[in-house]
Order: C-alpha cells, then sequence, then structure tokens
C-alpha cells in the first residue's frame, strides 16, 4: 500500500522525496520537523543520471550514536561474560580499587591501559607479584574491563589450576594442543594467580605449552603471581621451571603491589564488629 505521506519536491530539477509526517517544505527545500535542520544535499551526476541524497539530520546523527552506543555496550558484556570465571570481576574497576592505597600502582595501571596499542604491538605484558591478598588479582581485572571497554579486545583470565583441570576433565576426548591454541589466541591473556603448587612433571609441562603457545604468538600476557620476581629471575635447577620462568621474564614489566593482606584486614574488622555486637556495647 502506498504511503500517502511520502511527498515529492523538484529541487534544481531533480525530484527528492520526503515524509510529511517528519519532514517539511520551506523555500524549496526539506528540513526535518524535530530539528529543523535541512535534509537534501547538493545535486550529484550518479550513473549518468542527476541524484539528490538525503542528509542526515541532527535526529539522524542522535538515533545513530545511541544505536553505536547499544550495540558497543552488548559486545563490552559479551567479551566480558567470556573473559572472567568470576562474573563480580566484570565490575572490578579503578575507581573501585580504593583498597589498593599506593595511587602509584594505579597511575601506572591505567598508564597501561592509555598506552595499550603501542605495548600491543610491541607484545609487552606485565608480571604483577606481591603477597597474598594485596590485590593483584583486583588490580588485573580492573586492568583487562578497562582494556575491554575502551578497545573492544578479547580478553581472558584464568589460572593454571583451571587449565589443569580442564585438561584432566576433557580426557581423551580433548584435544589438548586446539584447547591451548583457542585459550591462548586472545588479544590479552591474563595468568592469574600463576605458582608452581602443583609441581609435578605433568603439571609443569602442561604450565609451559600454555606459556611458550602465548609466548610465540608475539601477544601480550600479564601474569599476576605471589612469587618474588628476584625468584623468576634466579637460575632453577628443574629445566621445565627453568624454561617456564624464562619465558616468563621475557613476557611482561614486573609491577609490585606491596600491600598488607586486605583480606585478613576485613576479616579483623568483621571479627571486631561482631564482637562488639555480642559484648552489646
Amino acid at each position: 500500500m502506498e504511503n500517502q505521506n511520502i511527498k515529492t519536491i523538484q529541487i534544481d530539477g531533480v525530484n527528492f522525496e520526503y515524509n510529511e509526517e517528519y519532514d517539511y517544505e520551506r523555500d524549496g527545500h526539506v528540513f526535518c520537523k524535530k530539528c529543523n535542520e535541512q535534509l537534501d544535499g547538493k545535486p550529484v551526476d550518479l550513473l549518468n543520471q542527476r541524484m539528490i541524497f538525503r542528509i542526515a539530520c541532527e535526529c539522524d546523527r542522535k538515533k545513530k550514536e545511541l544505536q553505536e552506543q547499544r550495540e558497543r555496550a552488548i559486545e563490552v558484556d559479551r567479551l566480558k561474560k567470556s573473559c572472567f570465571i568470576e562474573r563480580k570481576q566484570e565490575q572490578f574497576t579503578f575507581e573501585k580499587a580504593d583498597e589498593l592505597t599506593d595511587k602509584e600502582i594505579i597511575r601506572k595501571a591505567k598508564r597501561y591501559v592509555e598506552n595499550f596499542e603501542k605495548f600491543r604491538e610491541d607484545n609487552i605484558g606485565l608480571i604483577i607479584y606481591g603477597g597474598v591478598g594485596s590485590g593483584k588479582t583486583y588490580l588485573t581485572c580492573a586492568i583487562v574491563n578497562a582494556i575491554i571497554e575502551k578497545y573492544l579486545y578479547s580478553c581472558k583470565v584464568i589460572n593454571f589450576s583451571q587449565i589443569l583441570n580442564d585438561l584432566q576433565m576433557g580426557g581423551f576426548n580433548l584435544d589438548r594442543n586446539q584447547y591451548i591454541n583457542n585459550l591462548t589466541s586472545k588479544t590479552l591473556f591474563v595468568i592469574d594467580d600463576f605458582g608452581i603448587e602443583r609441581d609435578t612433571e605433568y603439571a609443569l609441562e602442561q604450565i609451559y605449552n600454555v606459556i611458550n603457545a602465548r609466548y610465540q604468538k608475539d601477544k601480550p600476557t600479564i601474569i599476576t603471581t605471589n612469587i618474588d620476581y628476584k625468584e623468576l629471575d634466579r637460575q632453577q635447577d628443574n629445566l621445565t621451571l627453568e624454561r617456564i620462568y624464562s619465558r616468563i621474564r621475557e613476557m611482561g614489566v614486573p609491577l609490585k603491589i606491596d600491600r598488607n593482606d586486605r583480606r585478613r584486614k576485613r576479616r579483623d574488622e568483621k571479627i571486631d564488629r561482631a564482637k562488639i555486637f555480642m559484648n552489646g556495647d
């Protein structure tokens, strides 16, 4: 059925259609009823025919911007869901990192995000090390969230316990090479809470396979660990362990978080509040 609102006006001898429900004529041109911007452009010759194309008005531009924002938000949400093991990590931000009182560490982390394109090109990651509960994982997830939101890059945060469990649970049905390749193909790869707790030869071999696969891809990696960087830089008796540490040293800039155990502090504060309540003070 023909739309009765569609009208045609001749501009410089060229027919131009518009919808009078949303647009209006004035002085031989067509304007948007809402923002009053002109909608007809200059006549152009195209395929031996003279034509006038519609110009996006302020309303069109705002509509397009909102649509792009919605699509971007959907993509950010998708990337975060595929990145983190725990949903709460999607909410970790620099602004909420109040417990990381060392502002210099946060400043360096923000600089890494701001200059990530350069670090990505040069394959420069981070080795974030410090004591238990110092906030390494929180800071790292804040970095990853910021990179996803700013660049829309695919990232993955995982620890070796999860990787080893996946490899063992997969059994003979799992293509281990394909699993490791898929895992290490992200733009930014994060190995959280790195340590050699399961120091069997099998575990060391799988850890090396993951580290080496990522190393060969020439993509930045962030590693968080309780191991002091001096230990990573020390010669190891175990050849596989030495190869792992050697790769790690080449993969990132060391960043030390020297904070007290935040979890212990929260626990003590909770216990103190409970004591006050139980004592009736």
